[in-house]
């Protein structure tokens, strides 16, 4: 009965937790880090969470309420500032169900912006003064959480609902634009998604920058989706991305290291780099010269001038021969060329795991996106057949 809360409660979790392999920080393992997610073994669970998760795992009563009080006031525990945030919106729920409009505000007020439950914390602030016949502010609530959580399936659904309630109640002027609105964020994130299916790698950046609870963008959402989702594939494949990118950082700061070591070894080399250029430079034109007048003198074979500026060519071109050989060869040592080889073999073996791992993330989110792009089709569907019934009756 608590998984769907030990699921939440790990979503509030940064997900570089959840995903970044352990080895992360050894840079002497690059092509040897594997990924390890934290499971919900290794959350330290209290006495007082047990009781409160299998309280919420339960339909909702009355009895619940001084269980529920309690936790939020006297539970010592590490996770009450998530768990602590359900208890309110069961107690809020409680209240609104015996009338109680005012205590319940006073309870979803306490509900932390960035909790998980946010949402439907806002969702049943706006139900408490649509009981209260505040139909503005309902309205206005409705409005705020679909711009506060525009990737929120519930939070764009809320609109449509409103947009119902004011349609039945006569109140066409409200429910218009709420359903205008609802059609607006539909289309918005089903653009994101499709983009999301182009470009798979966003997953990625996002779950590196993203601390997995409330969901502002539809991106958010369907992270949020992946991690409570225990058959999702798409966490195990991202994770192969990451452990792929971290690898491939790895091998960068290596190739940093063996280029200052070839620097080092090759100073001197580098030194006599500007006359070595410059050597080649006079070699080129005088091999050039020397075939030039050897072609020339094939047709004229008795020009003395010629002979005598041809010999000069070729004395020239053997002193540049003994001034690039006492510069010194550019081969590598041994050592720092093995290092090379072996970095430059690491570094094809990453390219080749980060194509595998996108393979990968595009082949799990092909399987995740359909049910959200299906659920915001089915939403706008909604909310056009309620605009298309409200202008109906206009007419």
């Amino acid at each position: 009965m608590t998984a769907p809360f030990l699921r939440a409660a790990i979503a509030s979790l940064p997900l570089t937790l959840l995903l970044l392999p352990l080895g992360s920080m050894a840079d002497s393992a690059c092509l040897s880090a594997a990924p390890y997610a934290v499971s919900s073994s290794s959350l330290t669970i209290s006495g007082d969470d047990e009781q409160l998760l299998d309280l919420l795992g339960h339909q909702a009563t009355a009895t619940q309420a001084r269980a529920l009080l309690t936790y939020n006031q006297h539970a010592s525990s590490i996770n009450k500032p998530i768990l602590g945030n359900y208890a309110r919106l069961r107690l809020a729920a409680l209240a609104l169900k015996d009338g109680d409009t005012e205590f319940a505000r006073q309870q979803l007020s306490e509900v932390e912006q960035n909790s998980p439950a946010a949402v439907d914390a806002a969702l049943l602030l706006a139900e408490s003064y649509r009981r209260d016949g505040d139909k503005e502010r309902a309205r206005a609530w409705f409005i705020r959480i679909a711009a506060r959580f525009p990737g929120n399936p519930r939070a764009v659904s809320g609109l449509v609902l409103a947009g119902d309630d004011w349609r039945n109640q006569g109140a066409d002027a409200l429910a218009l634009p709420v359903y205008n609105l609802a059609l607006t964020k539909a289309a918005e994130n089903l653009q994101a998604l499709n983009q999301l299916s182009n470009e798979p790698d966003q997953l990625y950046r996002t779950l590196t920058n993203t601390v997995a609870g409330n969901s502002t963008t539809v991106m958010d959402q369907l992270v949020l989706a992946m991690v409570r989702d225990n058959d999702s594939e798409v966490l195990t494949a991202t994770r192969q991305l990451m452990a792929a990118h971290h690898q491939h950082k790895c091998l960068d700061r290596r190739e940093t290291d063996l280029h200052n070591a070839i620097q080092h070894a090759t100073a001197r080399d580098l030194t006599n780099g500007a006359f070595r250029t410059a050597a080649k430079r006079e070699k080129t034109a005088t091999e050039q010269e020397i075939a030039d007048l050897q072609r020339i003198l094939r047709n004229a074979p008795d020009a003395d001038e010629l002979k005598a500026q041809l010999a000069n060519a070729r004395e020239r071109l053997k002193r540049l021969n003994t001034r690039l050989n006492k510069l010194g060869g550019t081969a590598l040592p041994p050592a720092l060329q093995q290092r090379k080889d072996q970095l430059a073999l690491e570094k094809q073996q990453v390219e080749s795991n980060l194509t595998n791992a996108r393979r990968q993330v595009r082949k799990a989110l092909q399987a995740q996106l359909p049910e959200l792009e299906t659920f915001y089709r089915n939403l706008a569907g909604e909310a056009q057949l309620g605009k298309a019934q409200l202008l109906q009756k206009k007419s």
